[in-house]
């Protein structure tokens, strides 16, 4: 059913609060990360629909994001202490010295699920696709966050593109003529890959664009907020990424 009154919003809301609280009771972060991203999307949905108290609203949604990204910190650490644990095990089974010396493979690369590819003024939708996908178990890679300090930015684009699986391109009037989201794209093509075109602005795209994307399969996020449609797109993902393939990614889907 969905949700769509202020009344009915501040209930999801509120019932969405006691579920976030008892997860983080119980150590559960990433169910809690979830529950942050929707109930800032929730607030932010309220903020349009009750003028009179945008202000309150937007404040609560940037709340609800700093808990969501406070909850994916605690995820990584948790994975930083479980890979020092794994390396300690090592350690204490390391040759001692004059023993013979083993050759070991290089590092390879960390693949990501879903590469997030999108202009600047859309960065905080981005980021939030983000956060909501990775608490669904999907991993991704998202500038700047993901690009490693002191490292060749465009080299760390292409390195992520090549290493991922599927690209999201958060598809509006401004990704539309950015020529840094067009380079991300080309390489996309060049390597066969999946791109999803995530639409949130009734715009048909450049020419150009329409050259790289014409035979993706969109993703319509309409009505507004795009938020609202995080739940369904990540569904496609999944059923890309297990080998499933759909007709449609989701509702009102069409090609450019």
């Amino acid at each position: 059913m969905k949700i769509d009154s202020p009344a009915e919003l501040l209930q999801k809301i509120d019932k969405n609060t006691k579920a976030f609280n008892s997860a983080v009771s119980s150590g559960d972060q990433q169910t809690a990360q979830r529950l942050a991203v929707e109930t800032a999307a929730l607030y932010n949905r309220l903020a349009k629909k009750v003028p009179h108290r945008e202000q309150l609203y937007r404040t609560r949604a940037k709340e609800w994001t700093a808990k969501a990204e406070e909850c994916a910190g605690m995820i990584k650490v948790e994975a930083q202490d479980a890979d020092t644990g794994i390396l300690q095990d090592v350690g204490a089974t390391a040759p001692v010295p004059g023993d013979a010396v083993k050759s070991t493979p290089a590092p390879t690369k960390p693949v990501r699920q879903v590469f997030i590819s999108y202009s600047s003024p859309d960065r905080t939708l981005a980021n939030d696709l983000c956060l909501y996908l990775e608490a669904q178990g999907i991993s991704c890679w998202i500038a700047p966050r993901d690009v490693v300090p002191g490292s060749d930015f465009p080299g760390s684009i292409i390195d992520a593109i090549d290493a991922s699986t599927i690209m999201v391109l958060i598809f509006s009037k401004s990704s539309n003529n950015s020529p840094h989201v067009m380079r991300e794209l080309t390489r996309a093509v060049t390597r066969n890959m999946l791109i999803i075109p995530f639409r949130i602005e009734e715009i048909l795209p450049t020419k150009n664009m329409d050259y790289l994307i014409n035979i993706a399969q969109w993703y319509n996020a309409m009505p507004p907020p795009p938020q609202q449609h995080f739940g369904a797109l990540t569904e496609t993902i999944k059923s890309h990424l297990s080998g499933q393939q759909t007709e449609k990614p989701g509702p009102a889907s069409s090609g450019g």
